[in-house]
C-alpha cells in the first residue's frame, strides 16, 4: 500500500487527538486522586507506577522501530509479528519476574506498597500484545489502535472515579492500572483480527536472532530516557518516605503539564525550519537553528514564569493543606521546563545536521548525574533534594553537555544565545558577524 501525504497528515491528526484525549483524562483523574488519597498513598501509587513504567520500557525490547521497518518491507507480516510476539512474551515474563523481585527488595517493610507494586506490575504481562500496534503503524492505519487505547484509558478513568466516589483506597486504584492494560490489549487484538486474520506459522529462529540484533540499540536508548525521567520518584520512594514521594509527585506532574508548551512549539516549528535549513544547503550555524532554540527557550520561560505565579494559589486551593509543601518543590522543579525545551530542540536539530548519534550519549550523562545527585541529596533534603537533582541534571544534560563534544559546540552557542540574549554580543564579535543590536 502506497502511503502519501494525505495518509501521513490524517495519521498525525488522529494521533494528536488521541494523545490530547488520553492526556486530559489522565491528568484530570490523577489530580483528583492526589487530593483524595493524600500525599502518603498518592506517593505509594506513583512510586509503583514509576518503577513499572521503567520496566515496561525494558519489556518492549526496543522492537518497535525494527519491527515496523520490516513490516513496511515485507508481505509476510505474520512471520515478523510471530517472531516479535515470541520475543516480547519471553522477555515480558523475565521482566515481570524482575518486577516481583524488586518489589520485595524495595518494599519488604511496607505491605501496602508491596501489594500495590505487585498489582501494577501485572500490566507487564499484557504488554506483548502491543506488537499488533506495530502492524497498524507500518500501514499508517491509526484509527483502530487509537480507539483501543482511548477506550482503555477512559474505562480506567471511569473505574478510578468510581473507586474515589465509593471511598476505595490505593489498592483498588492499583487494579485500575492493570485494567487499562487489559482493555487496551483486548482492543488491539480485536482491531488486528478485524483487518488481518492470524495464520499459524512456524517461528523463524533466524528472524528472532535478527530482531534481537537490530533492537538492542533502541532498547538501550529508550530505557535510558525512561529511567532518566522516572528514577527520581523511584529513588525518593526507596530513600525517603511515602509522604515525601507524594508531595514531590504532585509537583512533578504539574511540571509535566507545562512541558507540553515548548515541546508543541518545537514539534510545530521544526519541520519548516529544518526544511529551510536543508534547502539552503547550509552546514554551519544558521538563523533557522537559532530560531528553533529561541522559540523553545522563549516559550518555556514564559510558561514557567506564569506557572510560578499561579502555583501557590492553585495548589493550595485545589489540593489542600496536605500538599502545601509541593509549592516550594514546584518553584524549583518548574525550571526543568527550560532544560527540557533546550534538550528537545537540540534533539530535533541533531537530526537536521546529521549528529543524532550523540543523543543517547548526552541522555546517559544526564541519567548518571541524576542518580548520583539523588543518592546524595534525597537522604538529607527529601523531596527538595530530588527537585534540585532533577533541575541540575537536566541542565547539565540538555545544555552544558553540548560543550563537551566539539561537534556540538556550535549548537551549544545557539542554546546560549537563546538562554542569554546578551551573549549574542560575544558570539557575534567572535564570529566576525555584524552586531545587529547597535
Amino acid at each position: 500500500m502506497k502511503v502519501g501525504a494525505r495518509e501521513v497528515a490524517s495519521s498525525s491528526v488522529v494521533l494528536l487527538a488521541e494523545n490530547l484525549v488520553r492526556l486530559t483524562a489522565v491528568a484530570a483523574v490523577s489530580f483528583w486522586i492526589a487530593r483524595q488519597l493524600g500525599p502518603e498513598q498518592f506517593g505509594i501509587l506513583n512510586a509503583a507506577s514509576a518503577l513499572v513504567a521503567i520496566l515496561m520500557t525494558v519489556a518492549t525490547m526496543g522492537l518497535d522501530t525494527p519491527v515496523i521497518l520490516r513490516l513496511t518491507q515485507t508481505q509476510q507480516a505474520g512471520e515478523v509479528l510471530g517472531a516479535a510476539l515470541v520475543l516480547r512474551t519471553v522477555f515480558g515474563l523475565m521482566v515481570f519476574a524482575l518486577a516481583v523481585v524488586l518489589a520485595y527488595v524495595l518494599e519488604n517493610d511496607d505491605p501496602v506498597a508491596l501489594s500495590v507494586t505487585l498489582v501494577v506490575s501485572l500490566s507487564i504481562l499484557l504488554s506483548p500484545v502491543n506488537i499488533f500496534d506495530y502492524w497498524f503503524k507500518a500501514k499508517t492505519l491509526p484509527v483502530r489502535p487509537a480507539a483501543a487505547r482511548i477506550t482503555g484509558t477512559l474505562l480506567a478513568a471511569i473505574a478510578k472515579v468510581a473507586c474515589l466516589l465509593l471511598g476505595f483506597g490505593v489498592m483498588a486504584l492499583a487494579w485500575t492500572v492493570s485494567l487499562e492494560a487489559l482493555v487496551t490489549s483486548i482492543g488491539l487484538v480485536l482491531a488486528y483480527l478485524s483487518v488481518s486474520p492470524v495464520h499459524r506459522r512456524a517461528v523463524d529462529r533466524q528472524l528472532i536472532v535478527a530482531l534481537v540484533r537490530e533492537s538492542w540499540p533502541y532498547l538501550l536508548s529508550t530505557t535510558a530516557i525512561i529511567i532518566y525521567m522516572k528514577i527520581d520518584v523511584v529513588m525518593l520512594g526507596y530513600l525517603s518516605t511515602n509522604i515525601e514521594t507524594g508531595i514531590y509527585s504532585l509537583a512533578q506532574k504539574l511540571s509535566e503539564v507545562i512541558y507540553m508548551v515548548p515541546v508543541v512549539l518545537v514539534d510545530s516549528a521544526y519541520p519548516v525550519l529544518a526544511r529551510r535549513f536543508l534547502d539552503a544547503n547550509q552546514t554551519t550555524d544558521s538563523q533557522h537553528g537559532q530560531m528553533l532554540f529561541d522559540l523553545a527557550v522563549g516559550g518555556s520561560l514564559v510558561v514557567t514564569l506564569l506557572a510560578l505565579i499561579l502555583a501557590g494559589p492553585v495548589i493550595n486551593a485545589v489540593f489542600g493543606a496536605g500538599y502545601e509543601r509541593s509549592v516550594n518543590i514546584f518553584y524549583i522543579h518548574a525550571w526543568s521546563c527550560v532544560a527540557i525545551a533546550m534538550n528537545t530542540a537540540r534533539h530535533r536539530w541533531l537530526a537536521a545536521v546529521g549528529l543524532q548519534r550523540y543523543a543517547p550519549t548526552v541522555t546517559v550523562i544526564g541519567l548518571v548525574i541524576n542518580v548520583m545527585m539523588n543518592l546524595v541529596l534525597i537522604p538529607f533534603f527529601g523531596a527538595i533534594g530530588a527537585a534540585i537533582a532533577t533541575v541540575i541534571s537536566y541542565f547539565l544534560s540538555g545544555y552544558f553537555s553540548s560543550f563537551l563534544f566539539p561537534a556540538l559546540r556550535e549548537i551549544g552557542q545557539m542554546q546560549t544565545r537563546a538562554l542569554w540574549p546578551w551573549a549574542r554580543l560575544y558570539f557575534s564579535y567572535k564570529s566576525g558577524e555584524p552586531n545587529d543590536s547597535r
